[in-house]
């Protein structure tokens, strides 16, 4: 059954490909193919990729990965998604990720466009059919929160510099409070405070599934989404998950981590290859 409009094959020009191997290494570049798709969630045309390795006469793991930003913002191109979701393929995974609806609520209806990628991916030949795992970064954090809510057969969960908290950091991005509330010019406090809770996880943490292991990464100085945000899920959800839940804090690390990059993929590697490579 074909879920998508269009699928279009990414290729990349030299000084791409250059960039490519200088940044994220040869396997990124040479193991991986990327397909940039548009599918329809609710009426919406959305777009979306599809990352795989090379090698399909074998079965992989699925990994659904949730972009950060809003709107435009965090938006990935091709040559990010060949670098982002194409190491996580060249690792020995299908990768599959949502740009987002263009009527975007940053945390509201748009989850529903990650529930229909999802299950594009999950029609995939390459796909193995029993193994699938959810990374979010940033607003993608927030994302992947929500989407434990609604979903009990993930096998594990990678929340990096996760967004679980938007009152707190509206106490300190006025713009990202801005934005937010542009978003509902006519409704009132009650209905703000309610849209506030339904995005933040600290809130309704005791709705995610608990049987989900989570690794929660987040460098101390991000400066975009409160360190904070990830310790007081970590605290949550380590008291009440039947899970392993494992927090790594990244000393001085910025919000994309940029500086700590070899670690943190170091460790989101072994929490996939934990969880997903069991079979």
């Amino acid at each position: 059954m074909m879920l998508w409009k269009e699928n279009t094959e990414v290729v990349l020009n030299e000084a791409e490909k250059s960039l490519i191997r200088n940044g994220w290494g040869n396997e990124t570049l040479e193991n991986v193919t990327l397909s940039r798709i548009l599918y329809t969630s609710e009426g919406y045309n959305v777009g979306g990729y599809i990352c795989k390795p090379k090698d399909d006469k074998l079965k992989y793991p699925l990994i659904l990965w949730n972009r950060g930003g809003d709107e435009k913002s965090g938006k990935l191109d091709d040559f990010l998604a060949w670098g982002i979701l194409g190491e996580i393929a060249s690792w020995g995974y299908v990768v599959v990720a949502s740009q987002y609806r263009k009527n975007d609520e940053f945390g509201g209806k748009e989850i529903n466009d990650i529930m229909n990628m999802l299950k594009i991916g999950m029609l995939l030949d390459e796909y193995d059919g029993m193994n699938i795992g959810v990374e979010g970064w940033s607003r993608g954090g927030m994302m992947t929160y929500q989407l434990l809510t609604r979903l009990k057969f993930i096998k594990c969960a990678v929340i990096v510099a996760g967004l679980a908290d938007l009152r707190t950091n509206f106490e300190r991005n006025s713009k990202l409070k801005n934005k937010f509330y542009s978003l509902f010019p006519d409704s009132n406090e009650d209905k703000i405070n309610e849209e506030i809770k339904k995005r933040s996880a600290v809130e309704f943490y005791k709705d995610i599934d608990l049987d989900t292991p989570m690794l929660l990464i987040h460098g101390t100085n991000d400066s975009k989404v409160q360190y904070e945000d990830s310790v007081n899920m970590y605290m949550r959800l380590v008291d009440e998950s039947r899970a392993e839940i494992q927090f790594e804090t990244i000393e001085k690390g910025d919000h994309y981590l940029s500086r700590n990059r070899k670690e943190v993929q170091e460790l989101r590697r072994k929490w996939f290859d934990k969880y997903l490579k069991l079979n």
